[in-house]
């Protein structure tokens, strides 16, 4: 079964009007797909973290509202092999 929709989608919630962008999905062996989604919000002045909804649950608003990036927070210069 494919995924419905793309990380860096974003996506609402049906039942909570919840929006946010998809920073992670999962699929499971019962062939159900969730998706971790990450809102701009903030409570109290502090981020909120990724809330998990099942596929059925959300409705794509705009696709690829964040673009994917090579860099991985490793190191910036090649590094040579040290072993022989």
């Amino acid at each position: 079964m494919d995924f419905k929709f793309n990380l860096g989608d974003k996506v609402k919630h049906n039942l909570t009007d919840y929006e946010g962008t998809i920073i992670a999905r999962t699929q499971w062996l019962s062939n159900c797909n969730t998706y971790s989604v990450k809102t701009r919000s903030l409570h109290e002045g502090r981020p909120i973290d990724a809330s998990t909804f099942d596929e059925p649950e959300l409705e794509l608003i705009d696709s690829k509202v964040y673009k994917e990036s090579r860099m991985t927070g490793g190191p910036t210069e090649y590094v040579r092999r040290t072993n022989r």
